[in-house]
């Protein structure tokens, strides 16, 4: 699987960069059809508590899957995407076995 992994308006460590890309290493377990990641990380500073928002957009042979989530810190918003996107990629392995 092919991933990109883009900070957004602020830089990222490269010890953040390679946790996020860790996580989402393990997409590919799930389902071993996923071509491409793209996994942008926000900064959200017009927020008072200053959240972090992780969007991945996942690409499969003919249908992509987009997830954001919005937590404390980049690595919680990367973990909570990771879990929904585990979940919308069992599924559809199992439409593409019907």
């Amino acid at each position: 699987m092919e991933k990109t992994i883009e900070p957004v308006n602020f830089n990222a460590s490269q010890d953040l960069i390679e946790h996020v890309g860790e996580i989402f290493d393990k997409l590919v377990k799930f389902n071993d059809r996923i071509v491409r990641a793209d996994i942008y990380l926000k900064s959200l500073t017009e927020t008072p508590q200053g959240l972090k928002k992780v969007d991945v957009r996942i690409f499969l042979p003919g249908r992509d899957i987009f997830v954001e989530q919005e937590a404390d810190s980049f690595v919680s918003a990367a973990q909570q995407a990771f879990d929904r996107l585990k979940l919308l990629l069992i599924k559809e392995k199992e439409k593409m076995k019907r």
